[in-house]
C-alpha cells in the first residue's frame, strides 16, 4: 500500500497494537500469506542479528534508515515478520521467545517494529549474553579529554527527549549517542552502546524547539497532521492542547499561519532523524550566535555510563535529589507514570500507569534480572539522581530548571 502525502506516511493503526504470546497465530498468518516475502533485510543491534521479513515498503524504508546493517551472510539470531493484508486479524503483535521470532499483523506503524519488535526481541537475546537494555536517552560529554556518559531514564511525557536535546543544543562538548534505548556492556566498567543509526523521534519536540521545524520538513515523517480539522478530532478533549489554546486566543495556529504541517497536533507523529543533524548553538569569533548541525564528528556509538538521571512528573517530589541504591530500585520497580499518546490506548491517556523499570519494550520483562542489573550499575560507581519535572510547592518546575540541575550533576 502506498499511503504517502509528500514525504508524510499515514499508517493504520497510528500507534502500537496489543501484543500477546503466540498460540499458533504466527504459523497460521504465515500460511495465509503463503508466499515469499518481497523484502528481507538484516540489522546488527549491538551484536544481535535481527532479520526483517515484510511486504511493507514503508517498513522496509524506515528499517534501512534506522538500523546498522549486518554483514552479508551472517545468521539471524531472531526474526521479525511484518505482514499486511491478512483477513481475519485485527492489528496485533505475536511473540514466540523460544523460537526467537515475532510477528506484527496488519500494522505498518513503524514504532511497533522498532520498539516492541526489534528492541524487545534483541533485549531477550542480549540479556542471555550479559548485555542489558535501558529505555533511556544517552548523551556523551567530553571533559578534559575524557568522555563521560549521562543516561536519562523516564516514562513517556516527563521530558527525557527534551532534556537530552537541551544538552546537545547548549553544550558544544556534548556528543549525540541515543534518544531512546541503549544496551550496557560491562568491560568491566559499564559502557552504553547505541542501538540506532538514525533516530525515530516524536515530532512534537518542535513545539518547544522550533529550530527542528525546517529540519523535519526535509525528512521522512509519519502520521503528521496536515489539516486543521484533524486537530479538533485529536485535541478537543485536552484543555491545554494547542487547538483549545487557539480557540481561547492564547496562541496562533500553524495552519492559519500558512503551514501545511503541524508537528505537535498529534503526540505520536514521528520523524526519522539523522543524528548528525541535531542543531547546536555556537558563538562566533565576533561574539555572534549561530545554529549549526552537530556534525558527524559529534556522533558516538559508545560511552561510559557515569550518571543516570531518573525523571518523574508529580506534585510531591523535590526538584532534585541524589539516590541511594534501595531508592533507585524502589523508584524503578514501581515505574509509576502518566500515560501519553503512543504509550497506551486512547481511553487510558492521561491516567496513571505502572511500567517496571520504565521499559515497555520486552515481550516479557524479567524483573529479577533487571533489579540485579541496576544494582550492579550502582555498585560500579554510577551516580543516580531523581529529578521532578512537575510541580513543587505549587510552582511549576520549568524545562530550564531541570536542564540546569542536569548540567550541575554532570559538572558542566
Amino acid at each position: 500500500m502506498e499511503d504517502y502525502v509528500g514525504h508524510n506516511y499515514f499508517t493504520k493503526p497510528d500507534r502500537r497494537p496489543p501484543k500477546s504470546r503466540d498460540k499458533g497465530e504466527i504459523d497460521d498468518i504465515l500460511a495465509k500469506f503463503g508466499k515469499e516475502f518481497p523484502y528481507v533485510q538484516m540489522a546488527d543491534v549491538c551484536g544481535v542479528k535481527i532479520q526483517l521479513r515484510t511486504n511493507s515498503k514503508h517498513v522496509l524504508k524506515y528499517w534501512n534508515l534506522n538500523w546498522f546493517p549486518a554483514v552479508d551472510g551472517e545468521v539471524a539470531d531472531g526474526i521479525i515478520y511484518v505482514v499486511n493484508g491478512i483477513d481475519g486479524y485485527e492489528p496485533h503483535q505475536f511473540y514466540d521467545l523460544e523460537r526467537r521470532r515475532l510477528l506484527i499483523v496488519n500494522s505498518e506503524y513503524y514504532g511497533t517494529v522498532k520498539s516492541a519488535g526489534v528492541l524487545g526481541l534483541t533485549g531477550v537475546i542480549a540479556e542471555e549474553r550479559d548485555v542489558h537494555p535501558i529505555h533511556g536517552a544517552c548523551v556523551g560529554i567530553e571533559k578534559n579529554g575524557n568522555m563521560e556518559g549521562c543516561v536519562i531514564i523516564a516514562p513517556t511525557g516527563t521530558g527525557k527527549t527534551s532534556q537530552s536535546h537541551e544538552l546537545l543544543y547548549s553544550l558544544p562538548n556534548s556528543k549525540v549517542h541515543s534518544d531512546d534505548y541503549v544496551f550496557v556492556f560491562f568491560e568491566p566498567e559499564p559502557i552504553a552502546k547505541a542501538t540506532e543509526r538514525q533516530l525515530y523521534m516524536r515530532t512534537d519536540i518542535a513545539k518547544n524547539h522550533r529550530t527542528f521545524i525546517p529540519l523535519f520538513d526535509k525528512l521522512p515523517i509519519e502520521n503528521v497532521v496536515m489539516e486543521k480539522r484533524e486537530c479538533a478530532k485529536r485535541q478537543k478533549d485536552q484543555p491545554r492542547s494547542c487547538y483549545n489554546m487557539v480557540l481561547r486566543g492564547e496562541r496562533s495556529c500553524e495552519f492559519d499561519n500558512g503551514r501545511k504541517l503541524c508537528y505537535w497536533a498529534y503526540g505520536n507523529s514521528r520523524v526519522m532523524f539523522p543524528r548528525y543533524m541535531f542543531p547546536m548553538l555556537i558563538r562566533e569569533p565576533d561574539g555572534g550566535l549561530r545554529e549549526v548541525p552537530k556534525g558527524k564528528e559529534s556522533v558516538i556509538n559508545e560511552v561510559p555510563v557515569n550518571y543516570i538521571v531518573l525523571l518523574t512528573r508529580d506534585r510531591e517530589s523535590v526538584p532534585a535529589r541524589l539516590l541511594n541504591c534501595e531508592e533507585v530500585i524502589e523508584v524503578l520497580k514501581e515505574g509509576r507514570f502518566t500515560i501519553r499518546p503512543g504509550a497506551g490506548p486512547p481511553e487510558k491517556w492521561g491516567k496513571i500507569g505502572y511500567e517496571p523499570f520504565y521499559n515497555p519494550y520486552p515481550p516479557e520483562i524479567n524483573l529479577e534480572r533487571q533489579e540485579k542489573f541496576f544494582r550492579r550499575l550502582y555498585d560500579s560507581g554510577v551516580k543516580f539522581y531523581l529529578l521532578n519535572t512537575g510541580h513543587h510547592k505549587n510552582r511549576k518546575i520549568t524545562l530550564h530548571q531541570t536542564h540546569m540541575y542536569i548540567r550541575h550533576i554532570i559538572g558542566v
